[in-house]
């Protein structure tokens, strides 16, 4: 017996002093959309108001734990998306950038290390009033405080290259304008170019065919 008690002495003796087994540290990583010019998962490029995907996990495979996303438009306040995990920790949002916008995921202390961007292009429409005059129509979709209000008219000369026909002012808070440019006889592919300013990308309208 006094054997027996001093096999299980030593036995709970060598368990306290057996080193605790330490837990991983909270973690939570996040992505964004296709990749565009950066490094896998931080840069993705898209048009004002469309969607844009996040996603992202968290280190333990638990389902509805809740991790918080920070969306920063550029020079604009900070809100906050509440998203839930998945059984195997991982979690989708989707967010609708409407100017350069930079997000970061937040999970109970822990922040991703990442913080993955949207640049954004103004949403450029050209349309054609009266082919045989030359008169245009031009509008753009875009945080009026940073976009640019001057659209270039230009017309394609070669397969690479484009010649600015106009500089066209847009008015108003529609952000449009309609103008007159002379364009010679034939066929001519035109497109409205927005140059690149704070908070946007340079961006293009898609181009249109004029016969004259």
């Amino acid at each position: 017996m006094r054997k027996l008690s001093v096999l299980v002495a030593a036995v709970a003796g060598a368990v306290l002093a057996a080193p605790a087994v330490a837990q991983a540290p909270q973690a939570v990583t996040l992505t964004v959309g296709e990749p565009g010019t950066g490094p896998q998962g931080t840069v993705t490029t898209v048009r004002h108001g469309e969607l844009v995907e996040l996603s992202g996990d968290i280190n333990v495979a638990q389902a509805n734990e809740l991790v918080e996303i920070l969306v920063t438009p550029y020079r604009g306040q900070t809100t906050t998306k509440l998203v839930r995990t998945q059984p195997d920790g991982e979690f989708t949002i989707t967010h609708r950038p409407t100017i350069r916008t930079s997000y970061v995921a937040r999970w109970q202390g822990a922040t991703s290390a990442q913080e993955p961007f949207a640049f954004v292009q103004p949403d450029v429409t050209l349309r054609v009033r009266n082919a045989r005059l030359g008169q245009f129509t031009v509008s753009i979709r875009a945080v009026r405080a940073h976009s640019s209000r001057v659209v270039w008219f230009q017309r394609r000369v070669t397969r690479t290259s484009w010649k600015t026909i106009k500089r066209v002012r847009l008015r108003g808070t529609a952000m449009s304008a309609r103008f007159s440019a002379r364009l010679p006889g034939g066929t001519s592919r035109v497109r409205a170019f927005v140059p690149q300013t704070p908070g946007y990308l340079r961006a293009t309208s898609d181009f249109v065919l004029v016969r004259r």
